[in-house]
């Protein structure tokens, strides 16, 4: 649908609300009630279905009634909005909400280390996300990584497309909100929890799942009291393994290549390897609720969240380059080379490398911990809904890192094949890999990085049942948020190449071992294992290795500089990657509902969200001196108001069918670190002058802003059965990219910086279907037989300004699939329940790289299988199984195209059973 037949329609629907100003009120009505509106809102409890139902109806439990209620909300919304909802407590069968999500229509996930651990909405990653209505974020992040939040613990979860006024800004791929439980949504005392083994293949780990919720209500003498706390664990041994092979680029002029009739014309990698991604990746969470009920019409809550990760890592990385060299002279000759077929690249070759890097340790620990408390009421006076939220949130994020180098003693040789099972195949000879004598110490490099943030948030809400039939509902609102960010890292590497000091002198490593070999489906790449040191050394003895350091750095003649970043036992703090912020937002917005008849209903909501933000950032600049640098702090504000305008219709042609149209604006605000003032100058010489050149964040960034139109047509035909069809349209403003800038710097004058601008604009426009279905007029067990099925196209691109030294142009959107569907087919009769998912999206680009022949990754298309199945044993006890990625399908990039594999990266399944109980 383009922008033309979506502005008819607008433009269609604004006649009918000029139209109706000069109606009578007597031609004003609601819509009628629907067949599926009516059922949700008589639809039983669980338990009472189960036991009043007739033997042949369908109960509307489980699966169903999450199905029905997720109908409900998208079509009772005024905005564009898509949900989950997991009627039976613990029932979402995935892992972490990303997982769940991936199945909205128009939603794409990255997955990575065995998780959903991003999220795309209609093509862009600038996604909102609240609790409850209320903004969260982790650290000095705009916004909570949704992979956070462990399935088990969720109501629901709405993907919010297109927003109104009454939304939290801050996302132009919209809005996620998560819903959490509180007492009073149960009648009474209730235990419920859920524990499953997962087992994954890769790993070959079994670790648990497990959540337990308890809440109950009284009646007192003060009114009502609920009270309700919810834990829930989650843990994963995780395991990827991944062959790669660099950028390609041409032949390097003192590259020998042999037998030279071959030629030179032709393009191959500048480096092979294998990589496992390795750890153990933890996440606890705690959330609670009280709920007071003094009187009918007064609700008070308070709640409680506690989120945690938690990952050790423990990475083992072997590369080798091939079209340089790690000791300065000139690249390694190639020997035996073959072409592939079109001769533009190398099939097959021989090298010898000589003596090279050899495997790294790569080891560390991440964590946070985001921690959110809120205080609110609901009051129903009169014709008036008033709501109260105040809320603290704080969160810490701490991570450390690790290398662990090596170079290798002997020179080493390889055979490689460059497209073997779509990716790399190099067979080494000359070293003996399980041998710890094989390696010297290369070096070591640590860093630690450390953020934090903290916010105060209000927010006052009204809405207003005017009972005028054209205009039924009026809503304000008012929000204050002041939060704080801040963020301190600090690095160091110690080079002790020179010593050739065998590893073995290094305290621990005796404790190490060849490295349990990944690639447990994959049978092309034979050299799998090399002896490395146990991770713990690094995690549990690294003071014994800096100890070793310090010594080996005086052996080696290190400068004093070098010598002083080593004398303490953390890396010292960087000032210039240092910051502190603090950032206020001031919103109102106001909102009528309206409704009228022009020969069918029509209805629809319009508002506006006044936004003014102000920023205080500090910072520190690095200027060279006489006498070396000089650190300068520097300060910086900033004030920018937005007004989103959001006007939507929905035309009901039948009580069944409706068109819902929609405009809006949105915007997403920069991160901190991208505005941070910090300026880093540096010194060097241009053709024998003096020259400077800059780098840091821009304290001048703009939000990125979007205009929004969106048509769905909605077919409601069940309880659990509709089919709609969406088109959108995106309008992208200032998109931001680090660019280089000339840019006037006292006291160097104009110097070229390189740091974040709004340097991009873009356009996104798409299709999306989507059916779902349960048929109960098949006969017998066949009626347990249901369907849902969704697709997505999206065609979206940026234009980048051009810059000093860059040239602009139009390139797709990193990240997004032109193509993109779910189908699930879905049984549940009597106890049993059984969902069987597929999922694929076509092929996107990954990521621009730097200049070269070709440095531009795309992401080939991958399709994910999923099983999850049920059995009640009684009304109170389940038993299930699931089963994640059963087609274990390895993820491929490429360059170019699939002729010029980059990684093949293989993940697990993830195999599980349990139990979920309910008293």
């Amino acid at each position: 649908m383009n922008t033309n037949t979506i502005a008819r329609l607008l433009a269609s629907a604004a006649t009918g609300l000029v139209l109706a100003f000069a109606a009578p009120a007597t031609a004003q009505q609601a819509p009628a009630q629907s067949d599926a509106e009516t059922d949700a809102n008589t639809t039983p409890s669980a338990t009472t279905a189960a036991t009043t139902a007739p033997a042949n109806d369908i109960v509307v439990t489980g699966i169903r009634q999450s199905l029905s209620s997720a109908q409900n909300l998208k079509r009772n919304s005024d905005a564009i909005v898509d949900a989950l909802v997991a009627e039976d407590i613990g029932k979402f069968p995935d892992n972490n909400a990303s997982e769940a999500i991936a199945r909205i229509t128009g939603v794409q996930v990255t997955r990575y280390l065995d998780e959903a651990n991003g999220v795309l909405i209609r093509g862009l990653p600038n996604v909102q996300t609240t609790v409850q209505g209320r903004e969260i974020f982790t650290a000095d992040g705009r916004s909570v990584s949704i992979s956070d939040f462990p399935a088990q613990a969720l109501s629901r979860v709405e993907v919010y497309k297109a927003t109104t006024a009454d939304n939290l800004e801050g996302g132009i791929a919209g809005l996620i909100d998560v819903g959490l439980r509180r007492p009073f949504d149960f009648k009474g005392f209730e235990l419920a929890g859920a524990a499953r083994g997962v087992y994954n293949t890769e790993s070959r780990k079994l670790d648990p799942i497990g959540s337990l919720l308890v809440s109950n209500r009284w009646q007192t003498g003060i009114g009502e009291i609920g009270a309700l706390v919810n834990v829930s664990f989650t843990q994963t041994r995780y395991l990827n393994s991944v062959r790669y092979q660099g950028f390609q680029d041409n032949v390097p002029a003192a590259q020998q290549i042999l037998p030279a009739s071959v030629g030179r014309n032709f393009t191959f990698p500048q480096d092979i390897g294998l990589f496992y991604g390795r750890g153990t990746r933890q996440r606890p969470s705690v959330n609670g609720s009280l709920e007071w009920r003094p009187a009918d019409n007064l609700t008070v809550y308070a709640d409680g969240l506690w989120l945690a990760y938690r990952n050790k890592n423990a990475n083992d990385f072997f590369g080798v380059p091939i079209q340089s060299s790690t000791t300065g002279g000139n690249p390694p000759t190639i020997r035996n080379a073959v072409l592939t077929p079109d001769g533009t690249t190398l099939a097959s070759f021989d090298t010898d490398l000589g003596i090279v890097n050899g495997p790294t340790k790569q080891s560390g620990r991440n964590s946070s911990d985001t921690f959110q408390g809120a205080l609110g009421a609901k009051w129903e006076i009169g014709n008036a809904v008033v709501t109260s939220d105040l809320a603290y949130t704080k969160s810490i994020s701490d991570n450390t890192y690790y290398e662990f180098q090596t170079q290798l003693a002997n020179p080493l040789s390889l055979a490689v094949r460059l497209n073997s099972g779509r990716g790399v195949d190099f067979t080494p000879s000359g070293v003996n890999f399980a041998d710890p004598a094989s390696y010297y110490m290369r070096g070591l490099y640590e860093n630690r990085q450390r953020s934090e943030g903290q916010q105060w948030q209000w927010q006052g809400n009204i809405a207003l049942d005017t009972g005028s039939p054209l205009f039924p509902k009026f809503q304000f609102g008012v929000r204050y948020a002041d939060r704080t960010a801040n963020s301190v890292y600090g690095d160091r590497n110690a080079s002790l190449a020179s010593l050739r000091d065998p590893i073995s002198r290094v305290p621990g490593v005796s404790d190490g071992a060849v490295i349990e070999p990944g690639f447990h489906n994959d049978d092309v790449q034979q050299f799998r294992s090399w002896f490395a040191p146990n991770s713990n050394i690094l995690n549990d003895r690294i003071n014994d290795v800096r100890g070793y350091v310090r010594d080996a750095l005086v052996r080696a003649g290190a400068d004093t500089a070098t010598r002083q970043a080593w004398a303490s036992d953390r890396p010292l703090l960087n000032p210039l990657s240092a910051f502190k912020a603090r950032e206020q937002v001031f919103t109102s917005y106001a909102q009528v509902k309206y409704a009228f008849n022009v020969g069918f209903p029509i209805d629809g909501a319009i508002g506006a969200r006044v936004i003014v933000t102000r920023n205080k950032l500090n910072g520190t600049n690095s200027i060279p001196t006489a006498n070396g640098t000089a650190l300068v702090p520097i300060d910086s504000s900033q004030q920018y108001v937005d007004i989103l305008p959001n006007i939507s219709a929905q035309l009901h042609f039948t009580d069944r069918l409706k068109l819902r149209l929609s405009r809006t604006q949105a915007l997403s605000r920069p991160g901190f670190n991208q505005i941070n003032p910090t300026l880093t100058v540096q010194q060097g010489t241009i053709g024998g002058n003096l020259s400077y050149t800059g780098n840091g964040g821009n304290p001048d960034l703009q939000p990125i802003r979007s205009s929004n139109y969106d048509a769905s047509l909605e077919y409601y035909f069940s309880r659990t059965g509709s089919v709609s069809v969406a088109g959108f349209y995106r309008e992208i403003d200032g998109f931001i990219n680090s660019l280089p800038q000339v840019v006037n710097t006292p006291p160097f004058g104009d110097i070229l910086v390189y740091r974040p601008s709004n340097a991009g604009s873009g356009k996104i426009k798409g299709i999306e279907a989507a059916a779902t279905t349960f048929f109960d007029f098949l006969p017998g067990p066949l009626r347990g037989l249901g369907a849902q099925a969704n697709f997505t196209y999206i065609d979206g691109e940026q234009t980048l300004q051009s810059a000093a030294n860059f040239t602009g142009g139009k390139n797709t959107l990193p990240g997004v699939s032109k193509y993109s569907f779910n189908i699930i087919g879905l049984y549940e009769l009597g106890p049993t329940s059984i969902r069987l998912a597929y999922n694929y999206r076509s092929a996107n680009v990954d990521g621009f790289g730097a200049p070269g022949v070709y440095t531009t990754v795309y992401s080939d298309a991958v399709g994910r299988l999923d099983l999850s199945a049920s059995y009640n044993l009684t009304q109170k006890i389940t038993l299930t199984v699931d089963a994640t990625n059963l087609l274990r399908t390895p993820y491929h990039s490429y360059v170019k195209s699939p002729e010029y594999p980059r990684d093949v990266r293989w993940e697990a399944s993830l195999i599980s059973a349990g139990v979920r109980f309910r008293f």
